[in-house]
């Protein structure tokens, strides 16, 4: 698959379970599991407009709340190389059961590294 218009969905279920996995999963009772899921060279850039490193990203990951879910939908994956795939989509956080209106865009590039996935960039846009 290589634009927007030709989803595959079982494609789209497999990196949309990795990034819910990324936001949904205690990372504090699974610290090692973070090199499993993170490419050695992750960066983001942050809805402010700011780089954050890799050790930044951990850091939040292993600190953020273990109870905070997120409502992920519009997928769109685009394959960049055989190893390299773009995964854009909508997510807004859940609130005492409800999903908030507001929420950001996001795009993740995931590179195939030493037999699995792992995320190497992320950027969130809010809107």
């Amino acid at each position: 698959m290589n634009h927007f218009d030709t989803p595959d969905a079982g494609l789209i279920d497999r990196f949309k379970q990795r990034e819910e996995t990324l936001l949904h999963t205690d990372f504090s009772q699974f610290p090692m599991r973070l090199d499993e899921l993170l490419h050695p060279e992750l960066f983001e850039v942050s809805p402010i407009g700011t780089y954050t490193s890799r050790s930044e990203i951990v850091a939040w990951l292993l600190a953020k709340s273990a109870t905070q879910r997120w409502s992920l939908s519009q997928f769109k994956i685009v394959e960049l190389a055989s190893d390299i795939m773009l995964v854009c989509y909508q997510a807004n956080s859940i609130n005492d059961g409800k999903v908030k209106e507001t929420g950001s865009l996001r795009s993740s590039i995931w590179r195939f590294n030493n037999l699995q996935w792992r995320l190497q960039f992320h950027q969130a846009t809010k809107n």
